[in-house]
């Protein structure tokens, strides 16, 4: 897909010093002294200073940004040191805000301006906090402040650089209403409406490294964004699974707008990611842990329509009545039109219902199939795994 035009323009020429210290970015294919003066010019906004919110500001100030925001209101804790690198132990009880500003100016120098914003975001101060930015990075962990970035977000036509982790999994992703070419989608868009709080790090755990891993996945789809350079993940989700060391990528299709508000079709049985606070990719211990399966096979059977063929996308089989017509089928071999004869042969106007563990795949498949010229089609998220 063509990159997209740079989000922030040349604003002033690189002094001699920044052009030493950026030598490696200049050397590189496509990006030139042109990104890194977009990248001193460039205003980037950061909510939460921890996991996530580290290494993408570390990697952000290193890599040039000129201008760095830092939104949080939480205060460092011993437990936040095995993956918050920017906090030492000697900063137990400062606010991130402090320990972070202190660590990036140390790391960078007087080429950075550093803003604290001590405080939690939230809808009432939202659009005033990201208004004066070209850019927002989203490493927040509750469903509460994502929606209120979201939202001021799209109503400033504002990109957010999106990235979650939790256990061993994380995500990453590009959310733009006003992204350029009919492209725009939104964290609503793909999620639906706001869920309740779920499970966190505090509850389940988190590997640190991973942390790292998709806290600089994000700051390059920020820096990819701010110089328009290469194709940033937009319209499409990057799922990081720690265990295996994998990246999958699983394509999006934002729904028509209804009912005032951009969100999720009533189509989707189960809204994506709902089981976890962090979102987190699919779940890979999703067995019936001694479920009764007469009673989830039943009311399964009472959901499939007529006809239906059952596509299985998922990482684990799903459980399925017995004599559903089903199909397990590989995300990427689908994208790549390689179709099990079951599905080349089902009708095109006959009922299809994708799964996988936790809805992001089965979602990703149904935008394929869909483009592939079936008609009734419905990601069902993980209705055929509880």
């Amino acid at each position: 897909m063509k990159p997209l035009p740079p989000l922030v323009p040349v604003r002033e020429s690189l002094p001699s010093g920044e052009r030493r210290r950026a030598a490696r970015h200049l050397l590189l294919d496509g990006f030139g002294p042109d990104a890194q003066a977009r990248l001193a010019g460039a205003r980037v906004v950061v909510i939460g200073a921890g996991g996530l919110g580290s290494p993408v500001l570390q990697y952000l100030a290193a890599a040039g940004v000129g201008t760095l925001g830092i939104v949080d209101d939480d205060v460092v804790a011993p437990s936040n040191l095995q993956r918050q690198v920017l906090h030492g132990p000697g900063d137990a009880d400062r606010p991130k805000t402090t320990s972070a500003a202190d660590s990036l100016r140390v790391l960078r120098g007087p080429g950075l301006k550093v803003t604290e914003h001590r405080l939690r975001l939230d809808a009432t101060n939202a659009r005033e906090l990201l208004g004066g930015y070209d850019l927002v990075v989203d490493g927040s962990d509750t469903f509460a402040t994502r929606y209120a970035v979201s939202d001021a977000a799209a109503a400033l036509g504002m990109p957010v650089v999106w990235g979650t982790v939790l256990g061993w999994d994380g995500q990453v992703a590009v959310w733009w209403s006003a992204a350029p070419g009919g492209r725009g989608i939104t964290y609503p868009d793909v999620f639906g409406p706001q869920p309740p709080e779920g499970e966190s790090c505090e509850t389940v755990g988190v590997l640190g490294p991973a942390c790292g891993a998709v806290g600089s996945a994000m700051a390059v789809e920020a820096v990819k964004l701010l110089t328009g350079t290469g194709d940033v993940a937009l319209g499409r989700i990057l799922v990081y699974d720690a265990r295996t060391s994998g990246w999958d990528t699983i394509p999006l299709a934002a729904p028509e707008p209804y009912g005032g508000r951009r969100a999720a079709p009533p189509t989707a049985v189960v809204p994506d990611g709902y089981g976890a606070d962090d979102d987190g990719a699919d779940d890979d211990g999703a067995d019936d842990d001694g479920a009764d399966d007469d009673g989830a096979d039943a009311g399964v059977a009472a959901y499939l329509p007529d006809g239906v063929l059952v596509v299985d996308v998922g990482r684990l089989p799903a459980r399925l009545p017995a004599g559903t017509a089903a199909v397990r089928a590989d995300l990427e071999s689908l994208a790549g039109g390689d179709l099990p004869a079951a599905l080349a042969d089902h009708p095109a106007d006959a009922p299809i219902v994708v799964v996988c563990e936790r809805g992001l795949r089965s979602r990703g498949a149904a935008a394929l199939l869909a483009d592939l010229g079936w008609r009734d089609v419905t990601p069902a998220g993980h209705l055929l795994f509880t």
